[in-house]
């Protein structure tokens, strides 16, 4: 009941005037959706490059790409289910793999991907707990770490992480590794995410490659994943 109060509000405070766009009430309607409930994870990072990824963006100039096999390590975020927990041992264990195979200067560079997931609306995000992790545990240091702090899912994961490596001109031709637990990398491997990344997302933004372990797999991003579906609000 309270929540009806709340909506009609929202909805007498839209301009409704002749002179407005088409599209105005409506987008100011779902502004609005996300303001009463909370949903503002969206904003809370952007723009990446001037705030949480401007130390390594500054320092991609430097990186001598061929120096490694692998452009990137992405690690696949896991949250914790309990409240008060700021990151799971799931998320430490990959974050781990993540740190073995940079230490192996496999790849300059880490993206930690995972948004606010769980529990709802938890105020930890994934991406940035497992940096704050790797940075206070192995030193690894800043401008060698890349967040993604959106991504609520894995086909997001992996979706947002290619957009990334796509606007901040990192070697998309050249292979990266994406690092998880084996049953989540098993998965990756399967034709089954394929599936479903054609049914939430409408497209395939990765191609896999060869496994080089039990928690390691390779892959390229695709242009596919630049496409924007703006009747996704949570996931930019």
């Amino acid at each position: 009941m309270e929540y009806q109060k709340i909506l009609k509000t929202k909805v007498a405070e839209i301009n409704f005037k002749k002179n407005t766009l088409f599209f105005e009430p409506t987008l100011s309607y779902a502004m609005k959706l996300l303001e009463i409930n909370k949903r503002d994870e969206a904003g809370r990072h952007e723009l990446l490059e001037a705030k949480d990824n401007k130390k390594a963006f500054e320092n991609l100039k430097n990186i001598k790409w061929n120096d490694y096999p692998y452009s990137v390590i992405l690690v696949l975020g896991s949250g914790p289910g309990n409240s008060g927990l700021s990151i799971s041992k799931e998320g430490m264990t990959r974050s781990d793999e993540a740190v073995k195979l940079f230490q192996a200067k496999q790849a300059p560079l880490i993206i930690l991907s995972g948004g606010y997931v769980h529990p709802a609306h938890t105020p930890y995000c994934e991406a940035v707990e497992m940096k704050k992790y790797i940075m206070e545990k192995y030193k690894i240091p800043e401008e060698n770490i890349l967040i993604e702090p959106h991504a609520r899912h894995t086909t997001t994961n992996v979706r947002n992480a290619a957009r990334i490596m796509f606007r901040d001109q990192i070697p998309t031709e050249k292979k990266g590794l994406i690092t998880s637990s084996q049953s989540h990398i098993d998965y990756v491997a399967g034709e089954t995410f394929k599936k479903r990344f054609m049914d939430e997302i409408g497209f395939v933004p990765m191609q896999i490659f060869q496994r080089i372990s039990p928690v390691a797999i390779e892959f390229i991003p695709l242009k596919e994943s630049l496409f924007v579906n703006s009747m996704e609000t949570l996931d930019p």
